[in-house]
């Protein structure tokens, strides 16, 4: 008869939270040798993200749009377009092609976005749990990865006039927190603030066309 070991008072440590990963990672790139540098390389960032999964990197690279850095957005569009690519052929991984990974982010403008968006993120994940995993499975994350395509160019090239890349930057959080703790109802919630961020930008592109053609016939 094989004895039966009782699991009473064993603690399960509960998985770490997006928030906290995100926290534990911009510790640790201030804490090591290049703290004396003025910048840090998107590479770092990704690298230090291991193997995790596209959800994490959505966030990181999402979250420094919530505020107007001049710049910023077109940084991390460029690298949420090969994110994007990557999600929609169905990569586990990310990786980043030499040349945009050694693109420099200015440390303390970036170590301020974190401090100042990680809170909105933990109050979504309290609200955040595994459901309509249909939403969140691997079709709709192919999916998922066309909404970054589209985002990612926006950021790239139509500004938002006062909110900046605001629209973006939260679908992208969302779709990425979404992923992660595999929430269809987060994932669906990415999909509405994905259309109401690309009307917007239609809306200016549009506008802004439309008065250079004025201006020119």
């Amino acid at each position: 008869m094989v004895p039966v070991q009782s699991t009473a008072g064993t603690h399960v440590a509960s998985p770490e939270k997006t928030s906290q990963i995100l926290a534990s990672l911009m510790s640790a790139q201030s804490s090591t040798h290049s703290e004396i540098l003025a910048t840090v390389t998107v590479g770092d960032l990704l690298a230090a993200l291991r193997n995790r999964a596209f959800g994490i990197s959505l966030i990181l690279f999402g979250l420094p749009n919530l505020l107007p850095i001049p710049g910023l957005p077109i940084i991390t569009g460029l690298v949420l377009v090969v994110l994007g690519l990557q999600i929609v052929v169905g990569r586990d991984v990310p990786w980043l092609p030499d040349r945009i990974a050694r693109t420099a982010l200015p440390r303390a403008k970036l170590t301020a976005v974190m401090d100042r968006t990680l809170p909105l993120l933990a109050s979504l994940e309290r609200v955040s749990r595994p459901r309509f995993r249909l939403a969140a499975g691997p079709a709709a994350r192919r999916v998922v990865g066309l909404a970054v395509l589209v985002l990612a160019v926006l950021l790239v090239i139509v500004p938002i006039p006062w909110i900046g890349s605001m629209p973006q930057g939260l679908a992208l959080c969302v779709f990425g927190l979404g992923l992660t703790e595999r929430d269809g109802v987060l994932v669906a919630a990415g999909f509405l603030l994905a259309a109401i961020a690309t009307a917007i930008g239609a809306g200016i592109g549009y506008t802004v066309i439309a008065s250079l053609f004025s201006f020119i016939f």
